[in-house]
């Protein structure tokens, strides 16, 4: 039985405001909620900190993949967490930062921390203005 999961949230920035995508229908599988939820979270609190840094951002990817334990109850044994960035003269270090700003702001973040792991993997573009 596989007990992974794997979403990915496209999310492009129209007019100074990030764009998310509805979350789909969850209600027989409310744990995959969490897991968009996640992305949402993510990519606005991130988005928030790359403002604060006066970033010009076009588009945030974020793509999760989420292992549930197999015994009840099914929560999550650990989590992957892959953001890609694309934007404007973005600074290696400074996106960095505020990348590793997400779990200390993220209050969707924190809660499934609580119970088990999340990774973080960062990935930037450079995008010509």
């Amino acid at each position: 039985m596989n007990n992974s999961l794997t979403i990915s949230v496209f999310a492009p920035v129209i007019a100074q405001q990030v764009s998310l995508p509805l979350i789909p229908d969850v209600s027989l599988h409310p744990m995959r909620g969490l897991v968009y939820l996640l992305a949402h979270c993510t990519i606005l609190t991130f988005d928030g900190i790359c403002r604060r840094q006066r970033f010009t951002i076009h588009r945030y990817e974020c793509s999760i993949t989420a292992r549930q334990r197999l015994m009840h109850p099914q929560i999550y044994e650990e989590i992957t967490l892959q953001m890609r960035v694309i934007g404007v003269d973005l600074m290696h270090e400074r996106v960095l930062h505020g990348f590793h700003l997400i779990p200390k702001y993220c209050p969707v973040h924190a809660t499934l921390a609580a119970t088990c792991p999340i990774y973080h993997h960062l990935l930037h573009t450079e995008q010509s203005a």
